[in-house]
């Protein structure tokens, strides 16, 4: 008996990798899914390991991070870019400004990193200053990149999505490594996995020994992430960066590196700006990039005891931060803040 021509296991997997290979060819490769399993604590990240991690330079110097969301389009933090916005105070241009991709030794000359122009800033309008709302950024590169084992985007989550507290999550970045201390050469890209903290008692945390003419304000467009002792924690350099989560098998952009008090000073977690609440804002600009809805996989749980014997305090209303002044943002090296 004749047998009818078929696919068999090995043309299967053939055509698997052709279907692979076009998906990166098109840039369709799917959002948030990386080669290396990640390590916890702060330590060295592997090459590959975050492929939406960039580097942001002004004047070839590195001032930020950022993700990768499609071929063309980077988030990063409105403050990384200060000089273009309307109460700049120096003449910067968008030109002077590069996006390093693929990238995991900074100082390290690698076939795999890209470099980018950049073609477009658009920064959320509702920013003003270090601490106030809207501190989120799109970066639009010259020309788009091919997707590869080094570089591919992170997913975007959907509007309005909650990241239970206590997810363990990782921030990414090349910044320093304590208070006025540099990264040593070559500069690889480091990675600390932090849990996620309510905004109520990140609130209450800010407000534990808190100077009076200094207030901290933890606002609805806000998700904190770190340790109450301290220690851990991102730092000057690594704004605008991703704080990456998995939910379901892949990596979501849950926030945005943005401000602190202090590095890894107790009861100052991280403050990062909380990504789904600009989903609209984003789309609006990037009708391709698609926000994805976040599988529930736990239930969030009060995290108030880590603030136990302190009052916690309400959320501030936008407009009661004029005169906000915060100790540290967590951003440029290059000074670019007037």
């Amino acid at each position: 008996m004749a047998h009818r021509a078929g696919l068999g296991p090995g043309w299967l997997g053939a055509v698997a990798i052709l279907l692979l290979l076009g998906l990166f060819r098109s840039g369709l490769a799917s959002c948030g899914v990386a080669s290396q399993a990640r390590i916890t604590g702060g330590a060295g990240a592997a090459a590959g390991q975050w492929p939406w991690q960039v580097s942001i330079t002004y004047d070839g110097t590195h001032v930020c991070g950022g993700s990768l969301v499609s071929e063309q389009w980077v988030l990063s933090a409105a403050h990384c870019f200060p000089s273009l916005g309307p109460s700049a105070c120096r003449e910067h241009l968008k030109e002077d400004y590069e996006v390093k991709l693929g990238a995991h030794q900074l100082d390290s000359y690698t076939p795999e990193a890209e470099v980018r122009t950049v073609a477009q800033v658009i920064s959320h309008p509702s920013y003003r200053q270090e601490g106030s709302q809207g501190d989120i950024a799109l970066l639009r590169l010259g020309r788009p990149v091919t997707f590869s084992r080094y570089i591919r985007p992170i997913c975007l989550p959907a509007a309005n999505t909650s990241f239970p507290n206590g997810l363990q999550c990782t921030v990414t970045g090349w910044g320093h490594v304590a208070p006025s201390v540099s990264l040593l050469v070559p500069r690889q890209l480091q990675q600390l996995e932090v849990p996620l903290i309510s905004r109520e008692t990140c609130n209450c945390l800010y407000n534990i020994n808190a100077k009076p003419d200094e207030p901290h304000f933890i606002q609805q467009d806000m998700v904190c992430a770190g340790y109450v002792e301290g220690g851990k924690d991102a730092c000057q350099g690594d704004s605008g960066g991703p704080l990456s989560c998995p939910v379901g098998g892949l990596w979501y952009l849950a926030g945005i590196v943005s401000w602190g008090d202090a590095c890894g000073a107790p009861n100052r977690p991280g403050v990062y700006t909380l990504t789904s609440s600009y989903a609209t804002w984003i789309h609006y600009h990037v009708t391709e990039l698609q926000p994805r809805a976040v599988p529930q996989v736990q239930e969030s749980q009060p995290d108030g005891h880590l603030c136990v014997n302190h009052q916690a305090f309400s959320l501030a209303p936008a407009w009661g931060l004029q005169g906000l002044v915060l100790l540290l943002p967590l951003g440029l090296t290059l000074g670019l803040v007037c």
